[in-house]
């Protein structure tokens, strides 16, 4: 075959793959001018430049001139076929995309699964031979089960003839859009390139990057640049204002739309609002900004003092407590804990003793609605609890073998009880943590992995170790460090894994119905080589981080630069899409060096990025790292514990 013709008007994804390839395509504008410069035997691609709108028309007279010249064509998203429209557009949900044949020769593999971010398609009868297949379908890069019998094929011959391949959505956006995994992509276009006549190596130039090369060095100085990219994108992305009150908006969702756009995700939660303005606030001391310091201390005050997230009413069982999230009286022990940790950053690295009646409240509200063996449960909602009174709850015999949910109260716990010597924050503790760590790991309830719950004890342990020095808690902390660490990739990442799956509370998807409904694993094997940076690599960093300055281990404190590095390299690189530059999205693939996972869990795929939880942990850690400094700083402070036991007596002793 002499020659490819590609009809389009625009600077089509596939022409500038083609180009940077070193391929020089030839570009017609138009139908007529494609016959017109195609050779016999040749071949033409028509595009869809107004996806996705439809505008193309697939007419009688086109077959019968690709037919009579002997050509082979390749068609995308056309709006008629032989004079009859095809479907009106419909898009997706959670629908992927699965590759049906061996048309590709095994590149991509047959069942072998790809995101096409956004698809709308236009479905039409005559469609055969399917090499691609759109379907909701469980699985993380191939089908977990059977092909779903409702699949909707996508790329095939038109009413069998080799000569016409027809799709019924458009491909040929695949770097505007974003499509995934990278390696596939590339294999779906040189298969279809092959058909058409066209042998090439094809590469591009993703819209969205990493910061560094998987093979780069990173040093100190890149942690702080990490650090800073990542303030200066929550500073210009994140912080809304209503009159003078500054709130930190949860993040992007995870879903992409046709041109590679990711929408924000509105919500006002408690622990986000306080995880950035601790972030911010080691930002702006960092480098004397007074303007972000004041929003930071604006954003933590808001937390602790506006009506819409604290419980001020004494004789409230939720006195003290933080929402969950704006005007929502939901108490989630772990995210308390996320908004009592990341106080006590703040007020510790800016000597800023403002919150200290708050601080304290919280941690009493927490601790009195926690049982006699410093278990809590996952959560208290006003007007549905299950018990009267805060006393009920603090005289309760109850377990819950998950440190997704309980470890950081503990580690708060541990933290104050330091900065008080309020003996009773101490013994809760430790009753809680000798019970969870008799059970370690295998009995541990896990959340979305156990990688996750593992990853969890090592900041409390950390602590717990740094206050006793004792030899025991050493082992714990030691047992907790090698549990994660068993996970740990050369590369630096993590794995995210679960072992027993009789023990998740959110499992991967038992069937492709399941897929998109409930929260889920990024895996759906054990194997699959995965990162979660929402629920594990980020914990894992805060407590290795921890771990490596108490222990003074020269293996943890290598462990914990390998993924301090790593971190440091997957951070998004971007100018197409500039709101997200300076991010870390949620799940990465360490294999395919991107960032790709399943997306079962619903509206928390790979691409979803969480303010708080992930972004705000991981570059504060980056710049303590890159100072040696701990997170546990601040011990016995007078002023601090007279208020502590004059709080705790007038919560809890006066009370019982």
């Amino acid at each position: 075959m002499n020659n490819l013709i590609f009809c389009t008007k625009k600077n089509n994804d596939l022409i500038k793959a083609l180009k940077y390839s070193g391929y020089n395509p030839v570009i017609c504008r138009n139908i007529s001018e494609a016959f017109n410069k195609a050779e016999d035997e040749s071949a033409i691609l028509f595009f869809s430049d107004s996806y996705p709108s439809a505008s193309f028309k697939l007419t009688p007279s086109i077959i019968k001139e690709i037919k009579r010249r002997k050509l082979k064509a390749y068609i995308e998203y056309p709006l008629s076929i032989n004079d009859k429209l095809t479907e009106d557009p419909k898009t997706i949900k959670y629908e992927r995309a699965i590759i049906q044949n061996d048309f590709f020769n095994n590149n991509p593999a047959k069942y072998s699964i790809c995101y096409i971010n956004g698809c709308w398609y236009r479905s039409f009868e005559g469609l055969s031979d399917a090499c691609i297949s759109i379907a909701k379908v469980a699985g993380y890069d191939s089908l977990a089960y059977n092909m779903p019998k409702d699949a909707i094929p996508i790329l095939g011959y038109l009413n069998g003839d080799m000569d016409l391949l027809v799709c019924s959505t458009c491909l040929s956006c695949f770097i505007k859009g974003r499509y995934s995994p990278y390696l596939r992509w590339k294999g779906i276009w040189e298969g279809i390139l092959m058909h058409l006549g066209l042998k090439i190596n094809l590469a591009w130039k993703p819209d969205i990057t990493l910061m560094h090369e998987k093979d780069a060095h990173v040093t100190k100085n890149d942690y702080l640049s990490a650090f800073k990219k990542n303030c200066i994108w929550s500073y210009s992305n994140m912080v809304t204002k209503t009159d003078t009150n500054a709130f930190i908006l949860e993040g992007f969702q995870s879903d992409i739309s046709y041109d590679g756009r990711q929408f924000l995700r509105l919500s006002n939660r408690g622990d986000c609002n306080l995880e950035s303005a601790m972030q911010l606030g080691l930002y702006a001391d960092y480098i004397k900004n007074p303007e972000i310091l004041k929003t930071a201390k604006n954003i933590a005050t808001n937390i602790f003092t506006h009506p819409y997230f604290t419980n001020t009413d004494p004789e409230s069982m939720f006195y003290g407590l933080t929402n969950w999230y704006e005007k929502g009286k939901v108490f989630y022990g772990d995210d308390n804990a996320r908004v009592l940790l990341s106080a006590m950053v703040l007020r510790n690295t800016l000597n800023c003793k403002d919150w200290d009646d708050y601080i304290l409240k919280c941690v009493f509200g927490n601790l009195r609605t926690a049982g006699k063996l410093g278990f809590r449960r996952m959560r208290l909602d006003d007007g549905k609890s299950e018990k009267n009174t805060w006393q009920d709850y603090y005289n309760e015999d109850f377990i819950h073998l998950s440190p997704h949910y309980q470890s950081y109260l503990w580690a708060i716990y541990l933290w104050v009880y330091m900065m008080t010597g309020v003996e009773e924050l101490y013994t809760k503790s430790v009753t809680a943590i000798k019970i969870t760590m008799n059970d370690f790991p295998n009995k541990l309830i896990w959340t979305n992995s156990l990688t996750a719950e593992i990853s969890r004890m090592i900041l409390p342990l950390s602590i717990l170790y740094k206050i006793t020095k004792k030899q025991e808690h050493r082992k714990w902390l030691e047992e907790a460090v090698c549990g994660i660490l068993e996970y740990q990739q050369e590369c630096g990442a993590i794995r995210d894994g679960f072992k027993d799956i009789s023990k998740g509370r959110y499992p991967p998807p038992k069937t492709n119905e399941d897929y998109g409904t409930n929260e889920a694993s990024l895996i759906q094997n054990d194997s699959d080589p995965a990162t979660d940076l929402l629920y594990t690599t980020n914990w894992a960093f805060l407590g290795l981080h921890e771990a490596s300055l108490v222990l003074n281990d020269k293996k943890v404190n290598k462990a914990c630069e390998l993924l301090a590095s790593f971190l440091t390299k997957i951070q998004v690189k971007t100018n197409k899409q500039p709101y997200l530059n300076g991010v870390w999205m949620r799940g990465f693939d360490y294999s395919k060096w991107e960032y790709y996972s399943s997306a079962a869990d619903i509206g928390w795929g790979a691409a979803c990025v969480e303010s708080g939880w992930c972004n705000a942990w991981i570059s504060t850690v980056l710049y303590l790292r890159a100072l040696k400094k701990p997170v546990f700083t601040g011990f016995f402070d007078k002023d601090f514990s007279d208020k502590a036991k004059a709080i705790y007596k007038q919560m809890i002793t006066d009370r019982l």
